[in-house]
Order: C-alpha cells, then structure tokens, then sequence
C-alpha cells in the first residue's frame, strides 16, 4: 500500500517494536515488555393521624370536600411524614426513584420521617426479587428511610400483604357506617352496563343496583354463597376540591365517579383503598406521588372522610418526559436505576440528575450534592410542567461528577473495574494511580475507563498511517525521522531517559529535538504515532513514561493487550 511518499510496510518493517512476538493479531505500543492474549403489629390510633381536611354535607346529600392548603404547611413541619410506596413487580423506574427522592428531601428539610411502604396486593406479579432490587437501589442512591420493612417502625406492617386483617377490619365499618355495600353482580352483568353506557356516551360508571338491596335480599345471596364485592357508595351531587401544593387548586365532580369497588370477591383489597388507609393509620402528612395518581385523589378522599380520616397535602409530580415529549419508557432505551447502575453511573450523580428533573433552587447552578439538596429543597420550586430526560446531559454531568471525586476514590473505582474486567492483574499501584490521572478526561462512565484504558495500550500504528489524517505526517520526512529514533533506540539512549521518568523524557526530547531539527508539532507529533502508534491522546511525555512502567513489571491481565519489548529481545 502506498501513502504519500512512503512505502508502509518497509517503514513498520524497520521498527523493531512492531515485530511481533509470540503470533499477536494486532500491534502493541513499544513501551510494553509483557505479553498476554487479549482477550409489626398495625398501629391505626386515628388520634396519631396529623391530617387537615374540612367537610360539608347538605341536607340534598351534597357534599363538599376541601383538602389543607399550602398555608398550613409551616404550622406542621414538626409533624411531617411521607412515604415512598413501590409495588415489587419490576425494576425502580427513574420516575419512581425521582418521586422518593422529592419525598427524601422533603422529609428531610423539614426534619421529619421518610417511610418505606411495600405495595404488594398484586400477587401474580409482585415479586421478593424485586423488592430486595428496589431496596438496594434505593440504598444505592443514599435515600434511607427511617421506618420500612426490613429496619420496622410504629407503624407496621410496612408490607401491604401483611395488612389485610386490617383493610377488612376497615371495610366492615365501612358496610355498618352505609358508606359502602355488598354487591352480588355477575361479570356479565357488569358488562352489559358499560355497554349500554357507552351506546348513550355516558361514562362506564355503576348504575347502583344493589345500592338500595334490603338486608334479606343481601342475606339471601350471602346464603346462596353468591360471591360479593365491597362497593363505596358515592355521593350524588357534590364536588372535591384540593390545593395541591404542586398544581395549585383542583376540583372534581362526584357525578363523574359511580360506586367503586374497595374490596374485591377473593378478598383483596383494591388499590385506592389500601393506600388511603395506609396512609391514614401510617400518620402520612404529605402524599407526594406522581401525576398519574392525581385522579385517584377523589376515591381517597371519599374514603378519607367516610372513616372519619383527616386528609393528608397532596402534591402531584410530573412525569418525565423522553426528548419526543411521550412518557419515558423502555423503548427510549435504560430507564431503571439498576440499568444506570451497571452502566456506569454515579450514584450522586443521578441524585443531581434527577432533581434537577422539574426542580430548581433559583440559580444557574447545576452541581449539588444530597446534603446540599436537603438544605435547599422546596416544594414549591417543584415544577408542574413535564421534564425531559436528557441521556446526553446525564452522561456529561456523570463525568463531572466522576472527575470531581477526590484521587484515592477514584483511583479505587477504575482500579477495581481494570482488575475486575482482566485488563490489570492489580487494583492499585502507581501505575493504577498515574493512569487514573492520565486517562480521567476521557472517562464518563466507569465502564468507560476499560476502552479507555485498552485504547491507551493498544498500538494501531497501521491502522493510524493508513488514515487520511496522517498523510501530512507521511509528506514530512518520517521516514528520516524514525531512523534517528531508531537509533535512539538502539543504543539505549531512550530506555535511559525513561528510566528517570518525566524529568529524563523532558530532558531526552529537547536534545533529540536539537538533533534532529524539530520542534512543537513537528517534533511531538511524530514521536506520538511512531511511540503510541496514535494520532491523538494524552500528554505524549505522560503517555510515554507510563507505557514504559508497564514493560518494567508484570501488570497486565489476561485481558490486556502487549508484546515483548526490551532491549535483549531485539539484539
């Protein structure tokens, strides 16, 4: 192959540290002298629930419920309480990490109780994988909760599996209070009432046939052993109104809501039950949840004030967006804390990440620690507009971060992840330590330091002179100049400059460059083709010296990339 002047293969003919030893696919830089291949009990007091809300009943059944404002809020700072609630059917999302990590905070700034709920009333799905996957992930991320199922607490159990006695308990009352009923329609029945609902356009909501059923009509089917659902019975004019301390004032119209189920025929409790009376007898003062639970707020409401419960604050999150403004999901690419995780990421880093997602303190600045985050956090600076998730500014400030960890920190991090991937036989030593410093600005993502790391030992030089951005190098006499580094080379004269480190390549490389008439690029750029085999890189001297170090003993691992190079193999 001809490029420019120079005919390739008679130029790596005549470097002695591109003959191979032992039958390698690929060069390796000359500074190399090793050779490897490549290769509790329910606690429900009600006079411990620290909630506000106000009611209003008419005399025509019309009924007005109104949530605490945000105004209240600095009156019971001392008592606050949030929850992060997890189902264990899968891996921690982003947004779900995002909305325990605005509870932390908030609990925090305000020195009050982050608690760790289970909910795991979905028993196809839930998983104990699952759950033991969310709690490391969220231990992780540092976010550790003051009461939860595995550290207890007064308020347990924290699972919802191990509450049902409970949400039965509450149940009954509800069906002696009349503010709920047993319903004995069939699925087929319940069908044909969302069909005739939706040929007159009218929402699919329950006409309430056995709203009105007398006790010995019920009686009659609870002998047949007919199976039954617990139905609310839901006022019929009405309206609830809430402040919510994201959103601002919401109102709902009762007539938009038929009677719901809370409990269903085998037993279980249906979602927007259990929560509320979690919530309710776990003393929960502040519900921070995400957008999509904004809708369940009129049944928990409902069910709020039929058991004499005082509301808790409602504060609705956004979701996070993907750059096509749709719900981030899956098909966007990784999504879950785990995945990030085993990516390389930092967990300070998706700490900072993620409040930024819909947050701000009012600054341009972007770098926050989590102390820093608790000490500045506000609800009220929570923003009620979507956030995009932005994988590239996530990377970048993952590398600010990684950069910003002190040395030793990150020496041990990429140190661990070189021996762990068989590129190092060791995690620490000074070439460890130098190369960490090295090869830092090109580093990311900790898995990124093992390319890194490879790409700084391998030696392409055929690949690099076969590259249009070598041909001005080529037109430059580079033959003529690598016949005097190969006689530097052979009389010892560049073994012993970098023999005495940075001082002797920096003493070295002025006299060489005197020599041989070079200077500035003209000089450096060819030393780092013709020594790294590399048109770009790290500081040449640097990159040279520490090259050398890894030939002086034995560091590689069965993953990395040398051949023999040391004076007694080429004579």
């Amino acid at each position: 192959m001809q490029v420019g002047s120079v005919q390739m293969p008679s130029l790596l003919d005549r470097i002695p540290w591109t003959r191979f030893r032992g039958g390698f696919p690929e060069l390796a830089p000359p500074c190399l002298r090793q050779s490897s291949p490549l290769s509790t009990s329910s606690v429900h007091c009600r006079k411990n629930i620290n909630l506000i809300c106000r009611f209003r009943a008419s005399s025509s059944r019309c009924l007005s419920i109104v949530s605490a404002s945000r105004s209240s809020l600095d009156q019971e700072d001392n008592a606050v309480r949030v929850r992060f609630a997890p189902s264990p059917t899968g891996n921690l999302h982003v947004g779900g990490a995002r909305t325990a990590l605005f509870n932390y905070l908030f609990a925090r700034s305000k020195g009050g109780k982050f608690v760790l709920r289970i909910e795991d009333t979905d028993l196809e799905r839930s998983t104990k994988e699952s759950e033991e996957a969310v709690l490391q992930d969220l231990s992780w991320l540092g976010l550790h909760w003051d009461e939860g199922p595995d550290v207890g607490g007064d308020y347990g159990p924290y699972r919802q599996s191990e509450r049902n006695a409970l949400y039965k308990q509450y149940a009954e009352d509800l069906i002696k209070s009349g503010h709920a009923y047993r319903c004995f329609c069939s699925n087929e029945e319940l069908e044909k009432m969302k069909e005739i609902a939706k040929s007159k356009q009218l929402p699919p909501v329950y006409t309430g046939k056995w709203a009105s059923a007398t006790d010995e009509e019920v009686q009659e089917e609870m002998r047949k052993g007919t199976p039954f659902t617990y139905r609310f019975r839901v006022p019929k004019e009405g309206s609830l109104k809430i402040k919510d301390l994201i959103r601002g004032e919401v109102i709902w119209n009762f007539d938009t809501l038929g009677d719901f189920v809370i409990m269903r025929s085998n037993g279980q409790p249906v979602y927007n039950f259990c929560v509320t009376v979690d919530d309710a007898t776990m003393a929960i003062s502040h519900v921070i949840r995400a957008e999509e639970h904004l809708p369940n707020t009129l049944r928990q409401a409902l069910i709020y004030k039929a058991l004499g419960f005082r509301m808790p604050h409602f504060a609705h999150v956004s979701l996070i967006l993907a750059p096509d403004k749709s719900k981030l999901s899956k098909r966007h690419g990784a999504t879950s804390v785990g995945q990030f995780k085993e990516m390389g990421y930092l967990p300070q880093a998706m700490i900072n990440y993620l409040a930024l997602l819909g947050w701000g303190d009012g600054t341009e600045n972007e770098f926050f620690t989590l102390e820093q985050l608790v000490e500045k956090f506000s609800i009220e600076r929570v923003n009620k507009s979507g956030a995009v998730f932005d994988s590239t500014k996530f990377r970048w400030m993952n590398g600010q971060h990684l950069r910003l960890l002190p040395p030793e920190e990150l020496t041990k991090l990429l140190g661990h992840h070189w021996k762990t991937t068989g590129i190092l036989k060791e995690s620490e030593g000074l070439f460890v330590e130098e190369a960490v410093q090295l090869l830092k600005d090109a580093v990311d993502l900790i898995t990124e330091s093992e390319k890194a790391l490879s790409d700084f030992l391998s030696y392409p030089l055929n690949e690099t002179l076969s590259s249009s951005e070598a041909k001005p190098l080529l037109e430059d006499s580079i033959s003529e100049f690598a016949d005097s580094l190969l006689a530097a080379y052979d009389s010892g004269e560049l073994f012993d400059a970098l023999d005495q480190g940075k001082s002797g390549w920096q003493k070295w490389v002025k006299s060489f460059g005197k020599s041989a008439k070079r200077k500035g690029k003209s000089l450096f750029m060819p030393l780092r083709v013709l020594l790294t085999g590399k048109l770009h890189g790290p500081v040449i001297g640097d990159s040279v010296v520490l090259l050398h170090t890894v030939g002086t003993g034995d560091i590689i691992g069965s993953q990395g990339t040398v051949i023999f190079f040391n004076e007694a193999a080429d004579k």
